[in-house]
């Protein structure tokens, strides 16, 4: 049986990059069990945006709220789901994404998280790099070669909910600190060699932002101190990273990343995934199919 995913966007004065984000995951609705949308009392028109396409989504709000995992926490407390994810209101999510991580679970139902390749774009949605991420393990992890990326991670409510779910205290590195809660308590990690989602890469992103620096530097090691055991530094680690990175190569992934992002660097997203913003997403809220 499929499993039902429960899709949150958190959004906070990003206008200019919501509507993308919003049609990506809404040309997917057939395969949503939800979606939520939650801004932060946006005053850039975002709700706007939300508001076109309302009759889609199953709830939504615009709201103060205390931040990104403030708004991710409030998702996921509502979440009747099987499986989250969540997509920030400026990153994209790649066609058949939803489709093929319920297959996924559902032919592994072993698996507690899922991840798989991504690739990153600019402010003008153009393509920049693909990157083929290899299968993660509490190994690579504890050694300090992780590769999760948030925009291709899906995850069962069961583990999510049993971990404790996301500190709202944390506002650069939420995702971090909950992948390592999930390898601490022994999830077992699966993985789609298959590209899933989008990563925005511009000046004003918080993970690029130099007035954001301070604050990561500080919000790390706060995680570092939370996990002393996934945390090694010294040559140990040093070695079991350049193992990893190694075997990157052997297995051809940083070869075929290589390949993809010459053949499309500079091009529209939509020209690489022609299906990303489907009309699907104009189909009215009776039109909802698979995962209801």
């Amino acid at each position: 049986m499929l499993p039902k995913i429960t899709v949150v966007t958190p959004s906070y004065n990003q206008a200019k990059y919501l509507d993308e984000t919003l049609r990506s995951v809404l040309s997917q609705r057939d395969q949503i069990h939800e979606y939520f949308v939650l801004d932060g009392g946006s005053t850039d028109g975002s709700a706007d945006i939300v508001r076109k396409y309302a009759d889609k989504i199953d709830w939504w709000v615009s709201e103060k709220d205390k931040g990104q995992s403030d708004a991710l926490c409030k998702g996921f407390a509502r979440a009747t789901g099987d499986v989250l994810y969540w997509l920030n209101s400026d990153d994209l999510l790649l066609p058949g994404a939803i489709a093929r991580a319920r297959e996924a679970f559902a032919h592994h139902p072993d698996w507690d998280v899922l991840t798989g390749y991504h690739l990153r774009i600019d402010s003008d949605s153009r393509i920049t790099f693909y990157y083929q991420s290899p299968p993660e393990s509490p190994w690579r992890f504890r050694n300090g070669f992780r590769r999760v990326c948030q925009q291709t991670c899906f995850f069962k409510r069961e583990l999510y909910q049993r971990v404790g779910g996301m500190n709202p205290a944390y506002h650069c590195v939420l995702d971090f600190e909950l992948w390592c809660k999930m390898v601490r308590d022994g999830a077992t990690w699966g993985h789609l060699p298959e590209y899933l989602g989008a990563f925005r890469w511009y000046d004003e992103a918080k993970t690029s932002s130099p007035a954001y620096t301070a604050k990561w530097i500080a919000e790390h090691e706060s995680v570092a101190r939370e996990f002393p055991e996934l945390h090694r530094p010294g040559l140990r680690s040093a070695l079991a990273v350049n193992y990893c990175r190694l075997a990157e190569i052997v297995a051809g992934r940083r070869l075929r990343g290589y390949l993809d992002t010459r053949k499309w660097r500079g091009h529209p997203i939509a020209d690489a995934f022609p299906n990303i913003f489907s009309p699907a997403a104009l189909l009215p809220a009776s039109a909802r199919g698979a995962s209801q």
